[in-house]
Order: structure tokens, then C-alpha cells, then sequence
């Protein structure tokens, strides 16, 4: 029911968007894997990754500011050998749960970016902070996602970019697992997280109000 709402509130603010936009929206789809960082796996990047898939929407206020909207469908996993040691925890044990993610974010870009136009503004780096909300397995998860990545067009409204996430949840759950306090640990490790790496295709939609090539 939870997963319902959230999906046609998701759909409501890009319809709202979208009526209100003058060439100013992007469409499209994100591959990669998501996996995670929590009590069973405290550093490795790309640890036990699943495939993932997704579709974005991004209102451009800019060529260097925008707003984005997503949904993401994966898996998460990770598992626990006893050889090594974690308190109360004595067993070899193991987790696999599928990922829906949903979120919106704003993106800053650091350089002038625009594919609409086929002589300049191809590529900038770009960075994305926003809220979340997730159901992995049973459960529903709040998170705060962030993002650094590079984006390069080769024009015709056409948009490729390479993108690494992180969502940093509010629940020490995801893995079956709540490790005792441990106050040498600080805020940021205290919780699980998610992560996504990737790539992200958009293209540019065309306005039914052409506007002249001098002003995009």
C-alpha cells in the first residue's frame, strides 16, 4: 500500500513538472549494481553487487541546476563467515533482499552543460543530495541519497553519464544483524547503507513551443 502511494506521488510532482516545462526535461533509464555497506561488510566498495534498473526524470532549471526524480529496482545482499568476529553473533549467516528505492534529488553541474546544443557545454562533472525513501525486504526504509558522477553528451539531446550513490538509511536492520553500541563508532557508520553505481542514459524531450537555437 506504502509502495503504491509513494509511486503515484513520485508520478504526480514529474506530471507537474513536465506541464510546466519549455525544453527543459529529460527522460530515462539507469543500469547498474546496488549493494551494501553495513555490520557484515564496513569498507569494500561493489561487495556482492546485484544487478539494477531504474528510470529518472530531470527538470532542468539550467544548464547548471536541475531536480530529478527516480525509482530503482535491485537487490542487496551480504553474508558473515564466523571465522571473523562480531558480537552475540557465533554462526556463518547470510542476506538477500530486493531493493525498490525511490527518491528525488537535486543536481548541481560545475560546468555549463547542455544537450541541445552540438558546439559546447558536452560534459561537467555533477554532484546530487535529495531524500529517499526505500522497501528492502519486508521493510521501509527513509534515506538520504548523494551522488558524484560525470555526464557527457554528444549532442542531439542525448545524455550518457557514469553516477556512484549512496543512501544513507536510518536502520541497522537491513542485514538481520544490530551489533551492540559501540561508541568508537560515530554517526555515519552506525547504520546500514545502500549503494548504487552506474550508468545513466536521459534524453532531452522536445516542447511543442520550439525554441529559437539562440537561446538554448
Amino acid at each position: 500500500m506504502l509502495s503504491r502511494l509513494l509511486t503515484l506521488l513520485l508520478l504526480q510532482f514529474l506530471f507537474t513538472i513536465s506541464i510546466n516545462a519549455q525544453d527543459k526535461r529529460d527522460i530515462g533509464l539507469q543500469l547498474g549494481g546496488t549493494y551494501y555497506y553495513g555490520d557484515f561488510n564496513e569498507r569494500t566498495p561493489l561487495y556482492k553487487p546485484s544487478f539494477s534498473l531504474g528510470v529518472i526524470f530531470r527538470y532542468n532549471i539550467n544548464n547548471y541546476y536541475s531536480l530529478r526524480g527516480s525509482a530503482i529496482y535491485g537487490k542487496v545482499a551480504g553474508s558473515y563467515n564466523s571465522s571473523s568476529y562480531l558480537p552475540n553473533l557465533t554462526t556463518s549467516q547470510s542476506f538477500s533482499k530486493t531493493l525498490l528505492g525511490f527518491e528525488v534529488m537535486g543536481e548541481f553541474n560545475f560546468l555549463n552543460f547542455n544537450p541541445t546544443n552540438e558546439r559546447k557545454g558536452k560534459f561537467s562533472p555533477f554532484v546530487n543530495l535529495g531524500i529517499g525513501i526505500s522497501q528492502i525486504g519486508g521493510g521501509f526504509f527513509a534515506n538520504i541519497p548523494f551522488s558524484i558522477g560525470m555526464k557527457y553528451t554528444p549532442g542531439q539531446r542525448h545524455t550518457v553519464s557514469i553516477e556512484w550513490r549512496f543512501h544513507k538509511t536510518f536502520t541497522d536492520k537491513i542485514d538481520e544483524y544490530s551489533a551492540p553500541v559501540d561508541n568508537r563508532k560515530v554517526f555515519i557508520h552506525n547504520n546500514d547503507w545502500v549503494s548504487f553505481a552506474g550508468v545513466i542514459y536521459t534524453y532531452r524531450l522536445f516542447n511543442n513551443n520550439n525554441i529559437c537555437p539562440v537561446y538554448k
